[in-house]
């Protein structure tokens, strides 16, 4: 290995899918092409295949020096260091512990040039080390540790050693070694760091448990509400499967509390999700749950290919996928988030303008837009709060006696520093460089954009033309901003930018807080679903010319493959005129916009042919409808399922990641999003309904109660059709 392609091939990666892990290997490789008068060694040692051993690491110890050791551990420590020397003082030792030590542990071999800087070793075979030593009443169990080596293989008592990165980590390499059970990571540390003549480049040392709290309150109490949630929709389920009928017309199945119970029914609730007779109905934007569900998936894709990249031993074969235009689809995944925008939009205006062409007044009330906030906190705050708990206390237990809590995913953690913060949708903008759900704070973004909808609601049902003056107001205010933090601080066109990026660029660290989840950035895409769904909901029938019908279809596509497609250049590293990147992050959203808007309307108006057959199947409407629940989960599952990878792990190629891990992740996400929806979604959704829809209703009808004397024969009808509204 010659040190300076190294570096080189390492600088690369410095963006990759922005993994924590690739920026840890960028710094490593900094510090070697900084240690020039140590390149000849580094590269005679790569010749050599000497770089670091388990025996290297043992002949550093001086056991005479462990006095701060407890007695356990220097006895087990002993042991080990008479065994490199040939002496067993146990005849169960050199099988039974030496060998598979020794054979467990990580050695410094292939993939180096392809990303290589944390080699694990044998985690399953070390842990089932645990022997009964003849002559001693004590077992010997041996556990798993990871060594942090300098970059450059310097004593770690030589100043510019031992280097630590911005993440807390030690940038070198890693050494997965399986050492007493007996010992903590503490005192191994002082053992291995205590300054020697031999040569020493150990920096650190980590058991496999250290990051893991122990049990605490918060555990407690959200496993006991968790369980009590779980348990009750159980109970529910089995009343309502067994006895609903017997109890139909019954008294007691009329009243609040039975009613309330059954909101929680397992039975009921699962039922609801998979119903597709609704989506029969005419009036429906059929498009949607199929928009949803795709979208849902591009989310895992990206989400996945970041995170895996952190736990394979060749981080930078993914990388080399980027060399294909296909690979656009992936670093470009940021627009599924943006077609979530578009039809939290596009449904509220046509829901909210279904019920105002009923009942102007009614709907344009105080207390109806009073209820429009708090019926939209309760249904989104149940199944989210719960994933705060569960994401805060419960999920790092679950890595328990995993290598994963090794992972430098896991080790930046502010969950139990900002966990309460994400409570109030405020943390894409206090503190959001430590978010405890990162991948949540679309949610808060969502939420503030909600709250101001009423602005360009309320003027397009007064005036049509006025609302379409502010929504341009707000629009251009959002492009503006956009064009100039580009300018300012010489932004890429967007957040992935492998490749070319400008050497002017300053201030990246800002750009999550200024531009990937502002609110006045990100509406533009939520307004112009807002302009669609009043559109549909004004515009009953529509005739579209065939000629001009296949045209934009055509265009649409084109449209939408240039949008995913065209930085492709940028990725193979050609600099794009800060002009076009300035054009590219202020419309490329909203152009995404527009391809999402033809294909809703045309398929809405019946002009959509075979693809409004596929997208308004109804196999989509139940995943559809799970797209949120499955958002929620979806980042848990994929750490789960890192977390059970216990050692070295490498890619392949695209095809094997989509059918062994990519399909899988899905399907499991969609599983634990159905219960998670049943229990914590639906459920507390009817509850809302049953104790404050009644209010609703009534702040509907408040206003005109004086007014209105003569009933309407459809007055129910249409009171009860917007009380199932889902804004």
């Amino acid at each position: 290995m010659t040190v300076p392609v190294m570096p080189r091939l390492i600088l690369l990666v410095l963006p990759l899918f922005l993994s924590t892990h690739a920026q840890h290997i960028a710094q490593l490789a900094r510090i070697i092409q900084d240690q020039n008068h140590n390149h000849s060694h580094l590269v005679s040692l790569s010749l050599n295949n000497e770089f670091f051993s388990f025996d290297e690491l043992l002949e550093v110890v001086d056991i005479a020096r462990g006095d701060g050791l407890s007695p356990d551990c220097k006895e087990d420590m002993g042991a080990l260091v008479k065994a490199r020397l040939g002496i067993f003082e146990y005849p169960e030792f050199a099988e039974q512990v030496w060998m598979p030590m020794r054979d467990s542990a990580g050695k410094f071999h292939q993939a180096i040039l392809k990303g290589h800087i944390y080699f694990a070793g044998h985690f399953s075979e070390c842990v089932l080390i645990n022997v009964k030593m003849t002559g001693r009443d004590r077992s010997f169990k041996a556990d798993y540790f990871k060594i942090d080596v300098d970059a450059a293989f310097q004593p770690n008592v030589k100043n510019g050693s031992c280097q630590v990165s911005d993440l807390g980590a030690v940038i070198g390499w890693s050494f997965g070694v399986c050492l007493p059970a007996s010992c903590s990571s503490a005192e191994l540390e002082s053992l291995f760091i205590a300054e020697t003549a031999k040569h020493n480049p150990v920096c650190a040392v980590h058991r496999t448990n250290d990051s893991i709290d122990p049990l605490d309150a918060g555990f407690y109490v959200t496993v006991s509400i968790m369980g009590g949630i779980f348990a009750l929709c159980i109970s529910s389920g089995l009343a309502d499967f067994f006895f609903s009928d017997f109890l139909s017309d019954k008294a007691v199945s009329k009243s609040l509390l039975w009613r309330l119970f059954m909101s929680f029914s397992l039975y009921s609730n699962v039922a609801s999700i998979f119903d597709t007779s609704a989506s029969k109905k005419d009036g429906q934007i059929a498009p949607i749950h199929c928009i949803r569900f795709f979208s849902m998936c591009w989310v895992v894709l990206g989400h996945m290919t970041g995170s895996v990249t952190s736990v394979i031993a060749n981080p930078f074969d993914v990388l080399h996928l980027t060399k294909d235009l296909t690979t656009e689809f992936i670093l470009n995944a940021y627009f599924s988030v943006d077609s979530f925008f578009f039809v939290g939009g596009l449904l509220l205006t046509f829901l909210w303008f279904k019920s105002f062409y009923r009942n102007p007044k009614q709907t344009n009330s105080r207390g109806a837009w009073l209820m429009f906030y708090i019926h939209r906190i309760i249904r989104l705050s149940a199944p989210y709060f719960m994933m705060i708990l569960f994401y805060a206390f419960v999920l790092p237990q679950m890595y328990r006696d995993s290598p994963f809590n090794l992972n430098l995913l896991t080790q930046v953690d502010f969950c139990k520093e900002t966990w309460w913060l994400e409570f109030t949708y405020l943390h894409n903008i206090i503190d959001s460089t430590k978010q405890c759900l990162g991948y949540n704070w679309y949610l808060a973004t969502d939420m503030q954009i909600f709250f101001f909808t009423p602005i360009i609601i309320i003027p397009l049902a007064l005036k049509p033309v006025i609302g379409f003056i502010v929504a341009a107001i707000i629009f251009a205010i959002s492009s503006a901003l956009n064009i100039f933090l580009v300018y300012h601080y010489h932004w890429p066109s967007t957040m992935s930018f492998i490749g070319a990026s400008d050497p002017e660029m300053t201030d990246f660290e800002d750009y999550d807080l200024y531009m990937y989840m502002s609110p006045i950035i990100r509406c533009q895409v939520y307004i112009i679903g807002m302009l669609v769904g009043w559109f549909l909901q004004t515009k009953k029938r529509m005739r579209i010319n065939p000629v001009i019908n296949v045209t934009l279809w055509i265009l649409t596509f084109a449209l939408g493959l240039t949008l995913i497609l065209g930085l492709h250049s940028q990725t193979t590293g050609t600099l794009i005129p800060i002009f076009w990147r300035s054009m590219y992050s202020a419309f490329s959203k909203p152009a995404w916009a527009l391809v999402l808007s033809w294909i809703v309307i045309s398929c809405y108006y019946g002009y959509g042919g075979p693809i409004n057959s596929f997208m308004s199947w109804h196999i989509w409407v139940p995943l559809g409808r799970l797209s949120y629940c499955g958002y929620l989960v979806h980042y848990p599952i994929i750490y789960l399922t890192l977390s059970e990878i216990h050692d070295e792990n490498y890619f392949s190629s695209f095809i094997d990641f989509v059918i062994r891990s990519l399909i899988p992740l899905i399907a499991i996400t969609y599983f634990v999003s159905i219960f998670w929806s049943a229990c914590f979604e639906i459920s507390f959704g009817k509850m809302e309904m049953l104790l404050l829809g009644g209010h609703r209703m009534s702040a509907l009808k408040t206003e005109n109660l004086n007014k209105q004397r003569k009933p309407s024969n459809s007055k129910v009808e249409e009171d009860a059709e917007y009380g199932k509204i889902r804004l």
